[in-house]
């Protein structure tokens, strides 16, 4: 799909009805009035501290839309994608069908966009200009943003009636809405899918390249992941909607090319990942990867990753190395030391992030069966594995290995992993193994390393409940706000309340990309 063409029409110095705005006439040929509409004059005219309210109000906006959730004191439902509005004329919240019944019932005419500050007239049921308040707002979203100067006015630049016609003919508006906020209609236990398709839609690297047509449109495989990927993105950004999307094209297609998906039984989320990754990288071109040849599709531009495997003789302290490629880092919970940590007050300490990479990357002895060395031809009793990350991906991610599977039946573990908002990966890489075989997370926050694979938290799927009953959230960043993603329902939630999950997925981003 083509990339959509946005250009915002700068509003003229004098105000217009809402009735000439929704008829999109020029602003040279509207009659203009000092105020937005007949409503909001006599409010301002009438004085009241009006205008210092409706500061006040656009602070809370600006504030709390990157902090917490507005609710809507009626319902109490949280903040969804959907607006909620600022009573201008009491200090209470609602959300869109509540604020009009109490516009209703108080008289109260006007609501402040909980996200922009804008203001809506429930009389004229339209967003109203009015240069007074605008001013405000502006200030107001500048102070917050932290601009060193003031915003240019929006109307410094408005367009002659040859800018209006030669834009109205040239251009095509986005949705406003359509910002990837959306969530998924559960379609029979297809929450595992619904997870690892938003941690896709707000992977920057995966969205741009289906925004900029990087699938082609003569697509003519049959069963092909990749088009029904590209569907996905078209509703979530090409159209004006805002509640759930029912994949069915996808669904049907990853049971076509996959019989075990096929049916309406929970799946794990891991597999789910590992199978699209697949196909849209089968889809979309890809090769076997070789030195000679490395593979140039989108998934492994974004995901791909490198292990090196070190094996040294305990005879000869030869070293056997091996490299093995990777699309994410699988990460064991259980901690083999008999010594389980303490606090003082005797519980058991939690366990980072870190602490699982750091077992990932240390040395361990191999089998009991003993190591055959091919360098001094001989039987050794103990020999030593190393694994270190050779090359890290732009998007890497983590699998907490939260389920296992034995002879006598499944069960999952429950530890809790304190996992951060930036990872700096230094530590674990082949390169600073070699320079300090003892590195740890320890010496990257003391400032040791050079930070250059410091990574952004990016996505998290959460799994609830039991193996065999469980069910799938995740949380994604956009624009530096943190969202629930649960289903269909897409509600916003606190940096706080991300790193307080028990995340069975991670996903990060190399800082210089995000």
């Amino acid at each position: 799909m083509s990339p959509t063409l946005v250009i915002k029409r700068p509003p003229a110095t004098t105000t217009t009805s809402p009735k000439a705005v929704k008829n999109n006439k020029p602003a040279a040929v509207v009659a203009a009035t000092s105020y937005g509409c007949d409503h909001i004059k006599s409010l301002l005219q009438s004085g009241q501290g009006t205008k210092a309210y409706y500061s006040g109000a656009t602070r809370v906006a600006f504030d709390s839309v990157r902090t917490t959730a507005q609710t809507c004191v009626k319902c109490e439902c949280k903040f969804l994608v959907t607006r909620t509005f600022l009573c201008m004329q009491c200090p209470n919240t609602h959300c869109p069908q509540d604020a009009k019944e109490h516009s209703k019932d108080m008289g109260h005419v006007f609501g402040i966009d909980s996200r922009s500050g804008h203001v809506y007239c429930f009389l004229c049921e339209d967003f109203i200009y009015d240069p007074t308040l605008e001013e405000i707002r502006i200030e107001r979203e500048a102070s917050v943003e932290g601009h060193s100067r003031k915003r240019r006015r929006i109307d410094d630049h408005k367009p002659t009636p040859e800018d209006v016609k030669y834009i109205e003919s040239n251009t095509n508006a986005a949705p406003c809405r359509a910002t990837g906020l959306r969530g998924f209609l559960n379609m029979g236990s297809t929450c595992f899918m619904s997870v690892v398709l938003q941690s896709l839609i707000h992977n920057p690297l995966v969205r741009n390249f289906y925004l900029s047509d990087g699938h082609k449109k003569e697509c003519t495989q049959i069963n092909c992941m990749s088009c029904a990927m590209d569907e996905v993105f078209s509703e979530f950004f090409a159209t004006d909607k805002v509640d759930g999307f029912g994949p069915v094209n996808l669904l049907t297609t990853s049971w076509k090319c996959e019989q075990t998906l096929a049916g309406y039984q929970q799946q794990d989320a891991h597999e789910y990942l590992q199978f699209l990754l697949n196909q849209l990288h089968v889809t979309n071109g890809g090769n076997s990867d070789t030195k000679e040849d490395p593979c140039k599709c989108i998934i492994h531009k974004s995901f791909y990753g490198k292990l090196q495997s070190d094996v040294t003789c305990s005879g000869c302290s030869n070293v056997t190395t091996a490299y093995d490629p990777v699309m994410d880092l699988s990460l064991d919970l259980r901690i083999k030391s008999k010594k389980k940590a303490v606090t003082a007050e005797g519980e058991p300490t939690m366990q980072t992030l870190q602490e699982c990479l750091e077992r990932f990357t240390s040395s361990e002895k191999l089998g009991v069966d003993g190591y055959n060395c091919e360098h001094c031809k001989s039987a050794q009793e103990t020999a030593t594995k190393q694994l270190t990350v050779k090359q890290l991906p732009p998007v890497l991610c983590i699998q907490l290995k939260r389920f296992e599977h034995s002879s006598t039946g499944s069960s999952k573990i429950d530890t809790k992993i304190r996992f951060p908002m930036q990872l700096d990966m230094t530590p674990y890489t082949t390169r600073a193994r070699r320079k300090n075989p003892k590195a740890t997370a320890d010496g990257a926050s003391k400032g040791k390393t050079s930070g250059l694979y410091m990574y952004d938290l990016l996505s998290v799927v959460q799994h609830h409940g039991q193996i065999s009953s469980g069910h799938y959230v995740s949380y994604s960043r956009e624009n530096g706000q943190w969202f629930q993603f649960n289903d269909s329902v897409v509600t916003l939630a606190t940096e706080k309340e991300v790193l307080g999950v028990q995340a069975y997925l991670l996903f990060y981003i190399v800082r210089n990309l995000s």
